[in-house]
């Protein structure tokens, strides 16, 4: 990862997962509040979070969770070609980050096994995504020794955003039916990936200019442009659940069941919908749209 490739690529998976977690939790919160609208009080459509969530275009195959093995794979295996020197396996830090991209790998491999309703005790897709966590952010914390103040300075900003993701995870698994941690998780993953993409380009410039790691100005510019990253990330998401909403607003009453109908939600661990009766309110979405077609 001592490159600015190295940088790029975690980052590019981060934002790519971060970008799918807003789009699927928007995607269900708005199908819930409608749905809800149209089935009344007596058959509820409440919102609940998962630690996965299916792809509508292969919705019985466990997706994100094998592009997270497969995320995880590339990265060790970059890790690890690239860590000898004259035949000797001599780079240790980038054991640390084949180190960091196994625990990932281990969250995709409990979220297959959860998929497939394996007899594992209760939310450990959950807890396997914020041990990940925890363990990047304490192998990013103990990755600082004899760095420049700036290189140090970066990476406890991507500490910090590393240890808010695991804490939102955490309050998603404790707050089932709250989707504001669920929102949470997609922020901070979004936010570590620009921020990846920002320490590759400050630690590792492409131009000729470079930053002067140990001026305190210039290290002040890097925690202005921190808060740009939240601003912009603030901005799209608020973007994309306005976009998401008309989307859900705008879809036929006999479309919100495909969007309920999610398998990560029906096992005998969890129900995202109380009083949900699959079939019947099939029905009652199907005879809602023939009245409003009628009308």
């Amino acid at each position: 990862m001592g490159t600015l490739v190295g940088h790029l690529v975690p980052g590019t998976f981060f934002m790519l997962f971060g970008a799918w977690f807003t789009y699927r939790v928007y995607l269900r919160y708005f199908t819930c509040l409608r749905a809800e609208a149209v089935l009344g009080d007596k058959h509820r459509a409440r919102y609940r979070n998962t630690a996965s969530f299916r792809c509508g275009c292969c919705p019985h195959l466990p997706l994100e969770g094998i592009l997270k093995i497969a995320a995880a794979a590339v990265g060790m295996t970059g890790e690890f070609a690239t860590a000898f020197e004259e035949g000797q396996f001599k780079a240790i830090g980038n054991a640390q980050h084949m180190s960091m991209f196994f625990f990932f790998g281990l969250n995709g491999v409990l979220d297959v096994l959860t998929h497939y309703r394996m007899p594992l005790p209760p939310d450990m897709d959950f807890v396997s995504a914020a041990l990940a966590l925890s363990m990047e952010a304490l192998l990013f914390y103990y990755h600082l020794h004899g760095r420049s103040p700036m290189d140090v300075q970066v990476h406890m900003l991507l500490f910090y955003v590393v240890v808010a993701g695991a804490v939102a995870v955490v309050l998603e698994m404790c707050q089932r039916t709250n989707v504001l941690p669920a929102l949470g998780r997609a922020y901070f993953t979004l936010l570590q990936g620009t921020w990846f993409y920002q320490v590759g380009f400050v630690l590792y410039p492409p131009w000729d200019r470079p930053w002067n790691q140990h001026d305190h100005s210039e290290m002040m510019i890097i925690t202005l442009i921190f808060t740009w990253h939240n601003a912009i990330i603030f901005v799209f998401m608020t973007l994309a659940g306005t976009v998401i909403y008309f989307h859900v607003k705008a879809l036929p009453t006999s479309a919100l069941y495909h969007n309920l109908y999610d398998p990560y939600l029906y096992d005998s661990q969890r129900t995202a919908l109380s009083d949900f009766d699959s079939d019947h309110t099939k029905n009652i979405l199907q005879d809602s749209e023939e009245e409003e077609e009628e009308v």
